[in-house]
């Protein structure tokens, strides 16, 4: 079964925008190898009022005193979408949108691939993408000290949430602990492949986990083809060259402003894929676990499932990560929006809970018959 969404358009003079739009998505959803499994209608009706969805308003010279489509952005907007204004320049936002949408945040539509940015701005609002992005920077102090805290900052002006063990873990905390729950909370660990990294125990550990765990990596590798990390040889790199490095103080190695971008595109593109990479191998998990036990299973939005067997109906949702609180609360509502009595499963990142964690899951959940598995755990559920 393909599960829709739709993106609404509304405009009255930007149809080369919009069908750059409608392109835009389609190659979005074919990189993340989502194509066959999902439908994202871009359409100036919508077609399915049930089905998730997102406005965009493609502000053209006539926008601002068009009539008819003041109507329409006040239908979008009592139908509980999101409506993102688009124009070719915020500077002069509040001159060229309506009065309506004058106090939402806007996007530009100008620099390079303007129409993927807003496609993956779409698909993140509609969860296809996920909206909070993190990456686990791993690295050696040693030498790659100076860069990691540059893409630190470069990640954090990009809308990502890094992390990097001296500015996440305090003075006297458990490191280990804390990375192994930051590896869990991410889902994407961005390496850096210095000379010393392929010595250092704990890059090796980082990137062992990661790739037990189906999560996503790409490895940024410096010039001059340094040993590489073992385990590592088939997966994404970036390669360096000399001239991508400045240096430092204390001769730590930064990288130049166009490496920073070039380093940001490819994240870009790898942390999308590497999150639909783990979550599809959750839910297929779940499917073969469910009809190996006589269940059916129907896809539904937001990377969940309706599984119905001998044992009774369950709606299914998966985290590519630990759980959150807001993880139990999207299932709640899904649950209740299909049957009140199903069962409604969180199939979780692999590893005990941490008993804080757990303790503010339960209080969360409260007596909600919402249950939480880890994902080696599947197996016997039906």
């Amino acid at each position: 079964m393909t599960v829709s969404y739709q993106v609404l358009a509304l405009h009255v003079d930007r149809p080369g925008w919009l069908a750059k739009l409608r392109q835009s998505v389609a190659s979005e959803l074919m990189a993340l190898g989502v194509h066959k499994s999902l439908n994202v209608n871009v359409t100036e009706e919508l077609l399915d009022s049930e089905a998730p969805a997102v406005a965009v308003l493609l502000v053209g010279p006539a926008t601002k005193n068009a009539s008819s489509l003041d109507r329409r952005i006040i239908a979008a907007r009592d139908s509980g979408l999101v409506v993102i204004p688009v124009v070719d320049s915020l500077a002069a936002f509040a001159a060229q949108v309506p009065d309506l949408v004058s106090a939402f945040n806007g996007f530009e539509w100008s620099g390079g691939d303007p129409e993927r940015r807003l496609a993956r701005i779409v698909l993140k609002q509609l969860g296809i993408e996920e909206r909070d992005r993190k990456v686990f920077i791993s690295h050696r102090r040693s030498d790659g000290l100076a860069a990691a805290e540059q893409l630190y900052d470069a990640l954090s002006h990009v809308s990502f949430s890094p992390f990097i063990d001296r500015f996440a873990i305090p003075a006297g905390d458990n490191v280990q602990l804390r990375i192994a729950d930051a590896l869990e909370s991410f889902a994407f660990v961005l390496l850096l492949e210095t000379p010393d990294a392929h010595a250092s125990d704990w890059v090796f550990d980082e990137l062992e986990y990661a790739l037990a765990h189906s999560m996503g990596v790409l490895i940024v590798t410096w010039p001059d083809e340094p040993p590489p990390i073992p385990g590592s040889d088939r997966l994404p790199r970036v390669h360096l060259q000399s001239a991508d490095l400045v240096q430092k103080g204390h001769g730590f190695d930064a990288l130049s402003s166009e490496a920073v971008d070039r380093v940001l595109r490819e994240v870009e593109s790898a942390h999308a894929l590497g999150l639909v990479r783990r979550r599809k191998m959750l839910l297929s998990s779940v499917q073969s676990s469910a009809e190996a036990g006589g269940a059916t299973c129907t896809a539904l939005k937001d990377w969940s499932m309706d599984v119905s067997g001998p044992s009774g109906r369950s709606i299914v949702a998966v985290a590519p990560r630990l759980p959150e609180s807001e993880d139990l609360h999207r299932l709640d509502e899904m649950r209740n929006s299909i049957q009140e009595t199903a069962d409604a499963l969180l199939i979780h990142a692999a590893r005990q809970l941490e008993a804080s964690r757990k303790r503010h899951l339960d209080w969360a959940k409260g007596d909600r018959n919402l249950r939480m598995i880890s994902e080696n755990a599947v197996g016997g559920l039906w």
